[in-house]
């Protein structure tokens, strides 16, 4: 069966849009990790069962959980699992310092954490079917933290309404199909991991997961890269710089940086034979606001053009657009702009202000 491209004017929540990929390619490898696969029938079922059992537990729409699992087979089905269950998850990095995780949690309020303690192991009673949860595309799918280098982290509460266009970006721009490789690499903490997993889970491709510790630069990187046939990747520049000088990744096809600025000589070297693009989105969007033409060369990499569904503008102090070459604000608007900052009404007015035109 030939798989079909998500677009951005798809209808529907991220569990309608994922039952439809898995009725076009029940039996393709869903997830990677390590020695483990699941095909997207048996990774569905897992998740069925599971989102019946937190149904039962109070979780559904504008409900929240907590997340406090490690880079795991468990992760991914959790955090489908909430999805289908119509709540919004809240990835919560175990690793992180005891004071961080505390204030994540008590900010959040969740209905339930789920880590490997209160995971459920035996879900058999539970349907492998879809607990039929009834979602629209502007309930709450997940909150992200900010890193808090400005002040107090904040969590940023993104609805189902951008996911399509999302996925829509990674494979118009990414390139990412059915037969792709996708490594898992954010932090499941931080907003690029939606991408990630969007990008696979929505086009019918493999998202390649693994343990922290084979992620870090070096060997150990290259070679996950190598025995997982990985083809797509999005990686700070800095991963990238830090990576020994004879270390190719000729698996990887299709390279994305992001998270911070890339210097010239990442683009002269990691563009060679392979397409690589700049990806730009802060943690208030549905991750990704802009995305590059690839990129060849030493070149300092441009911000890009808007992905399907979200307009920019760089307006004055009076929300004027400023003349070309003149300084601004960068404003973003469309169906990829997140609803606002949890509890925080006043800081969301703020920032969320009433798009002028239109």
């Amino acid at each position: 069966m030939t798989q079909a491209a998500v677009s951005a004017d798809s209808a529907g929540p991220f569990p309608e849009l994922f039952a439809r990929q898995v009725a076009r390619t029940p039996d393709a490898t869903a997830l990677a990790f390590e020695d483990t696969t699941l095909t997207y029938r048996e990774l569905d079922a897992r998740a069925n069962r599971l989102a019946h059992w937190l149904a039962g537990q109070g979780v559904g729409p504008e409900t929240r959980v907590a997340l406090v699992l490690p880079r795991s087979v468990e992760l991914a089905v959790a955090l489908l699992a909430v999805l289908k269950a119509g709540g919004a998850y809240v990835p919560v990095d175990p690793e992180y310092p005891r004071a961080r995780r505390a204030f994540i949690l008590a900010d959040v309020a969740p209905v339930l954490v789920l880590d490997e303690g209160t995971l459920p192991r035996d879900l058999s009673g539970h349907p492998a079917t879809g607990p039929g949860v009834r979602l629209t595309p502007g309930h709450a799918a997940y909150v992200i933290h900010t890193s808090g280098s400005t002040g107090v982290p904040k969590g940023v509460v993104v609805p189902h309404a951008g996911l399509a266009g999302l996925a829509a970006a990674q494979a118009e721009r990414f390139t990412v199909t059915a037969g792709s490789r996708v490594l898992q690499f954010a932090s499941p903490s931080f907003d690029a991991s939606v991408a990630e997993i969007c990008g696979a889970w929505l086009t019918g491709a493999t998202l390649v997961m693994a343990p922290a510790a084979r992620l870090l630069p070096g060997a150990g990187l290259a070679g996950l890269v190598a025995e997982q046939r990985v083809t797509h990747a999005t990686l700070p520049p800095s991963v990238l710089a830090a990576l020994p000088p004879d270390t190719t990744l000729p698996q990887i096809t299709a390279l994305a940086v992001a998270g911070e600025a890339c210097p010239p000589d990442v683009v002269a070297r990691w563009s060679a034979g392979r397409r690589l693009v700049n990806a730009y989105g802060p943690t208030e969007t549905t991750v990704c606001a802009t995305v590059s033409a690839p990129l060849s060369g030493r070149v300092v990499p441009a911000l890009g053009t808007p992905v399907a569904d979200v307009r920019l503008y760089v307006l004055d102090a009076a929300l004027r657009p400023v003349p070309d070459g003149g300084t601004g604000e960068l404003y973003v608007t469309g169906s990829g702009l997140a609803r606002g900052y949890l509890g925080r009404s006043g800081l969301t007015a703020e920032r969320f202000v009433a798009c002028p035109f239109g």
